[in-house]
């Protein structure tokens, strides 16, 4: 039965979170035609109908130490939404990824009355499972990404659904030629794909480890080109040495684009190595935090898991390198990526494992998360 004038708030807090967002909100609307939508978001999410209340890069924030610097503007934002709520109250609030963040909003909203989804579980199986006892005072319905990640909230009684990954219905596999033609590359040379994030943190820390990378590939094999994803501008130093370096395009466009005119590519750990496996290109994933935050993470043993990247947790074998915290360096990934360009079988062996962690994912995500939540509520 559809509700009129039903008022559902949204809130994503960076990117990634904006393009999960955007399909669920167009789905929400075929289904409850007379809703109307405040919240958070980007520019997708904002095309599809979203009143966004504040700029989504206050939100965009990650790291201990990078938390804690931004701390006093993230509870400005915090305490903007919650006024805002208070005047106009939403009938329900999902909060899309960011879960320190989200969870708050949503415990806040939850003691007003205001039913609560979650929509990307957060990591229990890496790290603080102790969280599930916030997320079930506070959540009423989880919407999972993954299949393995249901387990937990059946274990403590919390209603999760694994709905998929929305990439697996947006990607479309695109011939190496054709996005080569698209982005004026020449038809037959050896490319890598360098992809170091979308904050600016992570662009920080990742460009200068990906350049050095880069020149030592391209010194042992002066023919490689690359294509450089960069929508952050560089720093400085970063900017100057982009200058001199041969054979790098750098765009600011669609990354399955990018990615299909590569032979090989180069990702900040993250969605963006799921995009990839869905679209068969062959990776080495690289990450650094903050040398505060990593320490801290260890000294107090949070993680849980040996393996980072999605395609890794999905196939539950280390199908593609992972080259975290000190890890991430030129020497180690220009060992990584070498095979991965010279060797047509140490590509192709990538390429069949990635296929079958592309098989697990359900296709019509967005469509099966919205019947969730319209069924959950009895709207």
């Amino acid at each position: 039965m559809t509700t009129p004038s039903l008022h559902i708030a949204l809130l994503a807090g960076e990117a990634s979170g904006d393009l999960l967002g955007a399909p669920l909100l167009q789905a929400l609307r075929e289904r409850l035609p007379h809703a109307r939508f405040s919240g958070v978001g980007g520019p997708a999410m904002q095309a599809a109908g979203l009143h966004s209340l504040i700029d989504m890069e206050r939100l965009s924030v990650m790291g201990l130490v990078e938390v804690l610097r931004h701390l006093p503007d993230i509870l400005a934002a915090e305490r903007t939404l919650l006024a805002h709520w208070a005047a106009d109250p939403p009938d329900v609030f999902i909060g899309i990824d960011a879960p320190d963040f989200n969870l708050r909003i949503a415990r806040a909203l939850h003691a007003r009355g205001v039913r609560t989804v979650h929509y990307v579980s957060p990591s229990l199986w890496a790290w603080k499972e102790k969280r599930i006892h916030k997320i079930r005072r506070c959540i009423d319905l989880m919407l999972c990404l993954f299949p393995f990640e249901t387990a937990v909230y059946d274990k403590h009684g919390v209603a999760a659904v694994c709905v998929g990954h929305p990439l697996r219905d947006r990607l479309r596999m695109v011939p190496a030629a054709e996005a080569r033609t698209a982005l004026g590359l020449p038809p037959q040379a050896r490319i890598l794909g360098l992809f170091p994030g979308s904050r600016r943190g992570e662009v920080r820390r990742l460009l200068p480890v990906f350049l050095e990378t880069w020149q030592r590939l391209q010194a042992a094999d002066p023919a490689l080109q690359a294509v450089l994803s960069l929508r952050q501008p560089p720093d400085k130093a970063s900017a100057a040495l982009l200058a001199t370096l041969p054979h790098v395009h750098r765009f600011d466009a669609d990354s399955a684009t990018l990615m299909a005119a590569s032979d090989a590519l180069l990702l900040a750990s993250g969605t963006i190595t799921l995009e990839a496996a869905l679209l068969n290109r062959p990776m080495v994933v690289a990450y650094r935090v903050h040398p505060v935050s990593a320490a801290l993470a260890r000294a107090l043993k949070l993680l849980k898991i040996n393996r980072f990247s999605l395609p890794n947790l999905l196939a539950g074998a280390d199908i593609v390198p992972e080259c975290m915290q000190e890890e991430c360096n030129p020497a180690r990934l220009v060992a990584e990526l070498t095979p991965l360009l010279a060797d047509g079988e140490a590509a192709a062996r990538q390429r069949a494992a990635l296929a079958a962690v592309a098989a697990q994912l359900p296709p019509d995500v967005s469509a099966r998360a919205a019947d969730a939540i319209v069924h959950r509520f009895g709207w």
